[in-house]
């Protein structure tokens, strides 16, 4: 094996590696969140502190603070609204768009979920600066890639 593929070989493995891992630490993150919260999964949470603003939230910025696809938000959504958590409206600007206002008892559920997570210890992660620095520098290199094969060297 010459040197540019045994590079590429381990370059590749390395890859793979990290891919797993951030996904692993993203796993674990949204599982320890939802043993805290109480919930199976941590979207209604991403949702209630989207919408907890009081203005209406388009369902394309739910749709990016939760990374569900359209029909596993539309999903969750109408499960909130048999909750009781959240309610639906058509943005009166421009009829095409649908907005999720947060109803009084999913700003109360807001809140317990907040008051969990302090006592829980969790919220110190996100007050780690060099994690946040790290994780921010990866976001940012893979933003840098262009097309596959051509990320900009540092």
């Amino acid at each position: 094996m010459d040197d540019s593929t045994a590079r590429s070989t381990r370059e590749t493995a390395a890859l793979e590696r990290l891919a797993r891992l951030v996904r692993r630490a993203s796993q674990d993150l949204d599982r320890s969140i939802a043993a805290c919260l109480g919930e199976s999964a941590v979207a209604r949470w991403h949702v209630l502190t989207t919408v907890t603003g009081g203005a209406g939230v388009p369902m394309s910025q739910l749709g990016d603070a939760t990374l569900l696809s359209g029909a596993s938000l539309t999903r969750l959504i109408d499960a909130m609204i048999a909750d009781n958590l959240v309610h639906r409206k058509v943005d009166d600007t421009d009829r095409r768009r649908v907005l999720v206002f947060p109803t009084r008892r999913g700003q109360v559920a807001y809140r317990g979920m907040c008051e969990a997570i302090s006592s829980s210890g969790l919220g110190a992660l996100a007050t780690d600066a060099r994690l946040d620095r790290s994780l921010t520098a990866l976001v940012d290199r893979l933003h840098e890639v262009d097309a596959p094969g051509s990320i900009v060297a540092r």
